[in-house]
């Protein structure tokens, strides 16, 4: 099992659109993903394909009949991590109700502190996206209350919305780039057909297959998989059922 956690100290940098993005391509390399979304706005599904009314199916597995879309699994998990059955007993839920077969991908609030700090000691990587403005940026203390932003072992950053006709974006970018090195895992550019695409609630691949940010984001998805070894996992997963068969 992998637990993947996106989640910045500032709203509205990407983080939810990141988080599908990386299902998406992981699901389309053969990972079995669970996409979680644990956000009040419950937008995930959007981009998917699904409209706001559409109902996704609770995490504690109420729900008989699953939401799956492109090889992702949608799950919903905010009322249940705010229940009080989980917040008595949150680490051995959080056991159970992981399955130790698929990745998963798991989108947590801005605000949400008390869920992220369940989380991380959990996740092989939580996922910062940052915007190349200076309100995000002036955020990078608050992600962590006990380490400085290039301390923290698990956690790789995003710049999200790169431009690069714009001064301050290129300066921010070389800012992040300096700061944390390898730790800025990848950047997105700025393009107009992810908005367009999440209009027509259609994947980018299919309303822009020659999108500059596609490749940004197979870009991501490929150091993802490098960097907590789901790559290695799968080929030896594909290995044992061919030698099986």
């Amino acid at each position: 099992m992998a637990v993947i956690l996106f989640q910045s100290p500032k709203g509205g940098t990407g983080s939810t659109f990141l988080a599908a993005q990386l299902a998406l391509h992981l699901a389309g390399k053969g990972h079995e993903v669970n996409a979680l979304d644990c956000t009040y706005q419950n937008a995930l599904k959007m981009h998917f394909g699904f409209m706001p009314p559409q109902q996704v199916p609770e995490l504690d597995g109420a729900a008989s009949e699953p939401l799956v879309a492109f090889g992702v699994k949608l799950l919903q998990g905010h009322q249940y991590t705010r229940s009080p059955a989980f917040l008595r007993d949150a680490a051995r839920e959080l056991d159970r109700l992981f399955d130790p077969g698929h990745v998963w991908v798991v989108d947590v609030a801005s605000e949400d502190r008390q869920l992220l700090e369940l989380l991380t000691p959990r996740c092989a990587l939580h996922v910062c996206a940052l915007l190349p403005t200076a309100a995000s940026l002036a955020t990078l203390n608050r992600l962590s209350e006990t380490a400085p932003a290039m301390k923290l072992d698990r956690t790789v950053f995003v710049l999200n919305q790169l431009d690069d006709r714009q001064k301050l974006s290129r300066h921010s970018h070389s800012f992040i780039r300096d700061l944390f090195g390898d730790q800025l895992l990848a950047t997105i550019r700025r393009d107009e057909a992810i908005n367009e695409a999440l209009a027509r609630f259609e994947p980018i691949s299919k309303n822009a297959p020659t999108s500059a940010a596609l490749q940004d984001l197979r870009f991501f998805a490929s150091a993802v998989e490098e960097r907590i070894g789901l790559a290695h996992a799968l080929g030896e997963a594909n290995v044992t059922v061919s030698g099986d068969v």
